[in-house]
């Protein structure tokens, strides 16, 4: 039985992960806080990755790294660069270089959407260019090209989700997004607040979507090959405001403020790429925003 370590067990995405592998392999997760799931506690090591000594001890006889662990806000990025640098780069380049020399089979790298910047072309493939907009994008975009370089030596793979979200969301983070803040307004009374016209479209996707390609790219990814995840559907802020506002029952419209810098118009996923080794999104959105709101604490 193959055994796997997940990093940023307690987050979001690897908490799911985490849970999914449990039922089927033997399986440790690493991060730098407890989670919220009592239930996967007993399997997460607490620690971090910006320690090769630490490193070293928790890979040793693994097979699979599924590497969720970073500092994963564009915010915090601006604020302390340094900091996004150590967890997202040297976290990263202290996991490959111990795979290299433990050698592991397998090294599945979640990257992000934000190393391809502005758009240049809708719907955004995995060969569009990188011009990642904030310290954050530029650390992801390194952890890819670290992958690539030990790809040689190992089997590396890398996602690049897009617009994550389950009722797992931590709405009291400054750096929460924007479901998160939406369900959290509504959730208190108040009006979701949209900058700029509303018209701003993201491609949403949800978790369980996200842990089942990571299932499939260990079994069928190409070696040193990225691959997007989302669903291949825009939805604007306005109408992601719209549903939440209606699944709440709230009686009011969303309040409108100026635009951010910076702002994406528009993101979609290609998932091409990704249904060519059998991924196939199961998001539904108005029906998932439902459990969303139902579940998270506010």
């Amino acid at each position: 039985m193959a055994k796997y370590l997940v990093t940023g067990a307690s987050g979001q995405i690897g908490s799911y992960v985490l849970e999914r592998l449990l039922d089927r392999a033997e399986v440790i997760g690493v991060d730098l806080r407890p989670s919220g799931i009592k239930e996967i506690n007993d399997f997460i090591i607490l620690g971090d990755l910006r320690s090769r000594e630490f490193v070293e001890k928790i890979v040793k006889d693994v097979d699979v790294i599924i590497h969720l662990a970073a500092q994963v806000s564009v915010e915090r990025s601006w604020e302390d660069p340094i900091y996004d640098a150590e967890n997202n780069i040297l976290a990263t380049i202290n996991l490959l270089k111990e795979a290299s020399e433990r050698n592991i089979e397998k090294f599945v790298y979640i990257s992000s959407a934000a190393v391809y910047g502005m758009p240049k072309y809708i719907p955004i493939d995995e060969d569009h260019p990188k011009n990642p907009l904030s310290p954050y994008g530029v650390s992801k975009l390194a952890g890819e090209y670290y992958c690539k370089a030990y790809s040689g030596d190992f089997y590396t793979i890398i996602i690049r989700p897009f617009n994550v979200f389950s009722p797992r969301m931590d709405p009291k983070s400054p750096y929460s997004g924007v479901i998160a803040k939406f369900v959290q307004r509504v959730k208190k009374g108040l009006p979701p607040i949209i900058y700029g016209s509303g018209r701003q479209t993201r491609d949403f996707v949800h978790v369980k979507d996200v842990v089942d390609f990571i299932e499939i790219a260990i079994r069928k990814g190409e070696r040193g090959e990225a691959y997007n995840v989302g669903t291949g559907e825009e939805t604007s802020i306005l109408e992601l405001a719209e549903m939440i506002i209606e699944i709440g029952g709230f009686k009011g419209k969303p309040i409108f403020e100026k635009p951010r810098k910076g702002d994406i118009e528009r993101s979609v996923a290609d998932i091409t790429k990704a249904k060519r080794i059998g991924f196939r999104p199961k998001t539904d959105l108005k029906r998932d925003l439902e459990e969303v709101f139902e579940l998270m604490e506010v």
